[in-house]
């Protein structure tokens, strides 16, 4: 599935606009079953607890049965207080670390609140203080314990977080890094993500991405463009000139050329219910327009459907056409939340 998500498997995540190929896995009774065994796992367990067990197997069949259901939902509960409510929307580019993300967040909204926009909170753009971000710090380290050996990546929250300006992002960076212990993590290289907006992105000087670029992280910037066509800016509520989007998308090369730990990626849609100038633009954009292929940053392509089984297979297909004409890595973005 490289070609068509940028990894080798097919992640199903619960959006409507997720489903591209049909397939609903969660209805079917294989893995119903499974989900229902998985309650008897723990039942089971508990009952082998009260038996003579080895000590190191009976911490390990502790852990198990401590982490039902209710548990689960206990602690998805308690990090969603902790970070001040739900993060609606992860950028695209957490594919590479199977979305498996510490969030933290630094600002709150959003600089435009397009009418379009399913997945954003609504509010308007308000940073975070200092204190707050040190304390969502401290309570997520204790949140997750042991566990945060497995961990090297965070996201910077919310919708914009660029626009929190270089200070207050290598402060929030730098402080779950040190705080967090990454640098005893199991894994390697620390990774850090971000969304962005194409004002954020064209305001931001060269002092933000110098900072970014000595920061112990590789850093993942997503900035949401939709469309080049003005027709569809419109019709999406989205209010930022063309004239912008074209000049950020030139800036994001840019930045990717200039700095080696720094990769940005953009946003656009796509589907057949767009209006007729928003294809030929985007290829225009980032296919015929560019001299050569760009390896480093990715266009994601995030579908709209209307549910019906031949608007997937149209989709599915107009995504080729437009995949096989761009000259940067072209992908589908599905849409995962936490």
């Amino acid at each position: 599935m490289y070609g068509f998500f940028g990894e080798y498997y097919m992640p199903y995540l619960s959006y409507q606009s997720n489903g591209i190929d049909g397939v609903k896995p969660f209805e079917d009774a294989s893995v119903q079953s499974a989900l229902t065994r998985w309650q008897a796992l723990h039942a089971r367990m508990k009952g082998l607890i009260r038996k003579p067990v080895q000590g190191n197997i009976k911490n390990f069949l502790q852990l198990i049965a401590g982490n039902d259901a209710g548990v689960l939902d206990q602690k998805s509960r308690r990090l969603h207080a902790i970070i001040g409510g739900r993060i609606t929307v992860l950028p695209p580019d957490t594919r590479h670390v199977d979305y498996e993300i510490i969030p933290l967040i630094v600002a709150d909204g959003c600089l435009y609140n397009c009418g379009f926009c399913r997945v954003k909170t609504g509010r308007y753009f308000r940073l975070r203080s200092r204190r707050d971000i040190l304390g969502q710090i401290l309570s997520l380290k204790g949140f997750y314990g042991r566990d945060l050996g497995n961990y090297c990546s965070v996201f910077l929250g919310q919708h914009d977080a660029l626009h929190a300006g270089s200070d207050l992002i290598k402060f929030a960076a730098g402080s779950a890094y040190d705080i967090f212990g990454f640098e005893r993590s199991y894994l390697e290289g620390c990774r850090l993500f971000l969304f962005g907006s194409v004002d954020s992105l064209l305001r931001a000087p060269d002092k933000l991405f110098d900072s970014l670029n000595g920061l112990p992280y590789y850093t993942y910037i997503n900035i949401g463009r939709e469309s080049v066509d003005p027709a569809t800016m419109e019709a999406l509520e989205k209010p930022t000139p063309i004239g912008s989007v074209i000049e950020a998308f030139d800036k994001m090369l840019e930045v990717n050329r200039r700095y080696e730990r720094i990769e940005v990626t953009a946003n656009f849609l796509f589907g057949d219910e767009l209006p007729s100038g928003h294809i030929p633009s985007l290829v225009e954009l980032a296919g015929s327009r560019l001299d050569h292929f760009y390896s480093k940053g990715a266009l994601y392509l995030s579908p709209l459907m209307d549910g019906r089984r031949k608007a997937r297979g149209d989709l599915v297909r107009q995504f080729n056409r437009v995949k096989i004409q761009m000259r940067m890595p072209a992908f589908m973005y599905l849409i995962q939340r936490l």
